[in-house]
């Protein structure tokens, strides 16, 4: 399936453009157009097959689509989609209400091929249960397979946030403003980083909690960071070793990074956490703390603030 969205992909653009400039095109004696290649290099039998417009049959599929998910109607919705779709319809769950409005349908198919795809433009609204509301330009890829009665099969789709109109699911936000204001990289937002960050300190904490310095110091870099002092393995072994136990457990991890610049990143993580000293000692915290990630994908280091739990309140 992804081969066929690879090539849709650039002919549903090339469609997008003949529209938006009300250009006149002769198709005297044009049959067929554009090619299937193969995604990846992967070879299959539609490999080089031609495109060819579909019945509006399709569109009509897709219309009805469109109309049941704009009125929540899962039921509906579940009926007009495969088995592997109808999780589609659980996201209505979550909506207060939505508005999925089509501004342009074109069925295409495959010479040769038993269903069709229909390419489709559409600008979605959106108020969440929570009241978040969104706004978004989708073009929308959607198949339908006569071998499944014309349900509606996969759908792949691109997007463009309506900024001006949204309340989140934005590419890029925020702002990095340093301490110096004349650095370079002052006033650019920041991305959500995906190297492994959340993953890797899942294993640092696990490590951590189990006072196991070795298997600690396989995700960090020495010396360590820790509110600008920095630490050996020394350090930490010696730390590990006045404590009895160690349960630090987070409750959200953010990865990010600033825009356009090197794949060195950042981990926001808050935490609870509580330490068991063998001398008797119990500390009880939580903690604010940015860790910092090399471009190894290493920590090298913490800011870290933390406040006493706190407890709760008796009434007199």
């Amino acid at each position: 399936m992804k081969d066929k969205f690879t090539v849709l992909s650039i002919f549903s653009y090339a469609l997008f453009i003949l529209l938006i400039n009300n250009l006149t095109v002769s198709y005297e004696g044009v049959e067929s157009a554009g090619r299937n290649m193969p995604f990846n290099g992967d070879e299959n039998e539609l490999n080089g097959k031609a495109y060819v417009l579909a019945s509006d049959d399709y569109m009509e599929k897709a219309l009805a689509l469109t109309d049941a998910y704009s009125n929540l109607d899962k039921e509906l919705f579940s009926s007009l989609v495969t088995e592997e779709m109808k999780p589609f319809a659980d996201q209505m769950d979550d909506q207060e209400s939505y508005s999925w409005k089509p501004w342009a349908m074109v069925p295409l198919r495959m010479v040769d091929d038993n269903g069709a795809f229909v390419v489709s433009w559409s600008y979605d609204t959106s108020v969440q249960n929570n009241g978040s509301k969104a706004a978004t330009h989708y073009i929308d890829i959607l198949r339908f397979d006569d071998k499944d009665q014309g349900k509606l099969s996969g759908i792949w789709s691109t997007w463009r946030p309506d900024v001006a109109n949204s309340e989140y699911g934005m590419r890029e936000g925020g702002k990095f403003l340093g301490l110096d204001p004349e650095n370079e990289y002052s006033g650019r937002p920041f991305v959500f980083s995906n190297r492994g960050e959340v993953e890797t300190m899942e294993k640092f904490l696990e490590a951590a909690n189990n006072l196991d310095v070795e298997g600690f110091s396989e995700y960090v870099v020495y010396p360590f960071s820790y509110n600008g002092t920095q630490l050996t393995k020394e350090d930490f072994a010696q730390e590990f070793s006045s404590r009895e136990s160690q349960s630090w457990k987070p409750w959200a991890m953010i990865p990010i990074k600033i825009k356009d610049t090197d794949p060195t990143s950042g981990l926001i993580v808050h935490s609870r956490a509580q330490i068991v000293r063998k001398d008797g000692s119990v500390s009880e915290f939580e903690a604010s703390e940015t860790y910092f990630f090399d471009l190894d994908g290493k920590i090298t280091g913490v800011n870290q603030f933390t406040r006493a739990v706190p407890q709760p309140q008796t009434e007199e």
